[in-house]
């Protein structure tokens, strides 16, 4: 039962956005090196990603619940599970294969070295801490992340039609960017793009647990190659 005016609500969904982007901007603009000492540690990669993932469950409940809404309000909904498994599954395989063969490629042939090559991925691989990493890789980046940008176009379309989705797609898409800047300006480019096509991915049919499994099929194969590739390596 909605217990505050929607339209109250809905402002300070919007607020609390605007804040986040704001957050992720000026972090990764005037933080970076922060940022890359961070993934000196995986027990600090870890944390940071379960803390910045338990934020984005408790803010987005919270604010669905004082708007009268649940999860399956906003596309989470459990019928036809296996479905979505598998067609999410097959949807991060694609981008991660087009994101490997196209977008990477040529966006590091034209842009700038990577700041993220500072990263010793040899030292964050290296680590007997795989399981961890892979739960809170798929909880943090499939789960909280796909959450937080379903809630964000949501919100968006809610506030301003047609218009606030496709403001949405592009500003959340940005800022996702943004939040990989220590991977430099090809990272970022590419991360963003990857983040409109996991949105594509949930307005397909607004299923958002395909968004989710795709984003988490994307980030397993990246975490399982980065392990192999990398171990022994430190």
């Amino acid at each position: 039962m909605r217990t505050f005016p929607e339209k109250a609500v809905l402002r300070v969904s919007l607020g609390v956005i605007a804040l986040v982007w704001i957050y992720t901007a000026a972090r990764n603009i005037f933080f970076l090196d922060d940022i890359l000492r961070t993934f000196e540690s995986m027990p600090r990669v870890v944390l940071q990603a379960a803390l910045s993932g338990l934020f984005v469950i408790l803010a987005v409940t919270l604010l669905l619940a004082l708007s009268g809404e649940r999860y399956g309000d906003i596309g989470f909904k459990k019928q036809g599970l296996l479905r979505q498994l598998g067609t999410g599954g097959l949807f991060g395989l694609l981008i991660f294969i087009l994101d490997t063969i196209v977008l990477s490629p040529v966006l590091d042939a034209i842009l700038p070295p990577a700041a993220g090559q500072q990263i010793d991925m040899g030292k964050l691989f290296n680590s007997g801490l795989f399981p961890v990493f892979v739960l809170i890789t798929l909880f943090k980046g499939g789960l909280c992340e796909e959450l937080w940008r379903v809630f964000i176009l949501t919100r968006f379309e809610k506030a301003m039609g047609g218009a606030g989705l496709v403001a949405a797609l592009i500003l959340s898409s940005m800022v996702f960017g943004m939040g990989h800047r220590y991977q430099g300006p090809g990272g970022m480019i590419s991360i963003g793009l990857i983040g409109v096509l996991f949105a594509l991915v949930y307005l397909r049919k607004r299923r958002a647990l395909e968004a989710v499994f795709a984003h988490a099929a994307f980030n397993l194969i990246q975490v399982v190659l980065g392990f192999i590739v990398y171990s022994g390596k430190s």
